[in-house]
């Protein structure tokens, strides 16, 4: 199985701390934030990575390269900003298989991969985590007593605890089907919303971090720290 890493936002609320550099190479104790992700994903048995690019393309191909430990690296460029779910889509033409992960790229969540859950399925899968607080992030909104999603609620001023959207999936490539190829598309505003009643939820609560914000980026250093990563 391979993995689809989205690396290329603009990452403008961040733009006073990354400067012209892509916002997956920021640094996090000297390391730029997407090794953590590779790593993450080296440990889980996947040794196919597509870095789906934009911004900064050129940056990530000389720090990355074609290789990371033993991990074989590829990368779909974007000629023009195409969003999350139009970035995934021009990935799958460089990729004949049938299920894959998809990552952001400025998000790191500790995650298992349930056996019977990577398969042939049709079935969408969405990680997601509990947090205290999911204003800033929008919430993930699950049946009672089932792990298929319900809906998605905007982020808002609505404090309470609740499930976020961890920024891993686990899909099949046939989902996107109905969809243009080089057209701008929003995996979560465009396509999730279409999954409803064919996506479950798994839930990975080993931890969440974000680098969207300076505070978020700051506040990486101590989650890695924590997880004793650094």
């Amino acid at each position: 199985m391979k993995a689809f890493v989205l690396c290329g936002g603009l990452g403008t609320r961040i733009k006073s701390i990354s400067g012209s550099s892509p916002k997956c190479l920021l640094k996090v104790h000297d390391r730029p934030f997407l090794f953590y992700i590779l790593d993450l994903l080296h440990s889980k048995g996947i040794r196919e990575i597509i870095l789906c690019t934009g911004y900064g393309h050129e940056h990530v191909v000389e720090k990355i390269g074609n290789s990371y430990k033993n991990l074989k690296i590829a990368y779909s460029k974007e000629e023009k900003p195409l969003g999350t779910g139009g970035a995934i889509i021009q990935a799958i033409n460089i990729d004949d298989g049938e299920q894959f992960l998809v990552l952001n790229g400025d998000s790191y969540c500790d995650f298992d991969l349930p056996p019977e859950k990577v398969s042939q399925s049709i079935t969408s899968y969405i990680f997601v985590h509990e947090v205290p607080d999911v204003s800033r992030y929008g919430e993930v909104k699950v049946f009672p007593n089932s792990n298929q999603v319900r809906s998605f609620e905007e982020k808002n001023d609505n404090k309470h605890e609740g499930l976020i959207n961890s920024g891993i999936y686990l899909f099949n490539r046939n989902i996107f089907d109905s969809y243009q190829t080089n057209q701008k598309i929003s995996l979560e505003n465009d396509i999730l919303p279409n999954e409803l009643g064919n996506l479950e939820s798994i839930t990975c609560n080993q931890g969440f971090i974000d680098i969207g914000t300076p505070q978020s980026y700051l506040d990486a250093s101590e989650f890695f720290a924590k997880k004793k990563l650094i």
